[in-house]
């Protein structure tokens, strides 16, 4: 059992075990994801059965940083899985549940936009499982390199 929870500020500490494994992924861990400091970021926790699992980062203020997206269109930024963790289908369960997370705790929002590089090819095939679609642009200012930019559309979520 998948579910997501709001991570309110004083308890980010939890976050901070979680441990990605190397690859083309930006967020590398916890400790480091919980350092943002981007205005109105939201955090986020995927728990299975009772257990942190992973975390993720909502930005309603991601138009302000990307021209690409709308002001009614929320980020989501960082998803980890931790490492030990992974291949258990956690995440794939957890961005199937995001639609009606964000329009409960976003309720303004119509759509979920995020950048996924391009070398990484098995998160890009989990967000499209779970209904974002390509919208054919990339983005470029990725640290690690080109980004497909991905839309999942709250309408008909």
């Amino acid at each position: 059992m998948i579910s997501l929870h709001v991570v309110p500020a004083g308890e980010l500490d939890r976050l901070s075990g979680l441990m990605m494994n190397a690859g083309p992924q930006f967020a590398s861990s916890g400790a480091v994801a919980i350092q943002d400091r981007t205005p109105d970021l939201t955090f986020h926790e995927i728990r299975a059965e009772g257990r942190t699992v992973g975390m993720f980062k909502l930005d309603p203020r991601y138009h302000e940083r990307h021209d690409f997206a709308k002001a009614d269109e929320i980020g989501l930024r960082g998803v980890l899985i931790d490492r030990d963790h992974q291949g258990k289908g956690y995440g794939l369960a957890a961005v199937r549940l995001l639609p009606d997370h964000v329009k409960i705790t976003h309720p303004l929002a119509r759509a979920v936009l995020l950048t996924v590089n391009i070398k990484n090819g098995g998160a890009y095939r989990t967000y499209q499982r779970a209904g974002f679609v390509d919208t054919d642009e990339r983005y470029l200012g990725g640290d690690l390199g080109p980004q497909h930019i991905m839309r999942l559309s709250l309408d008909h979520a």
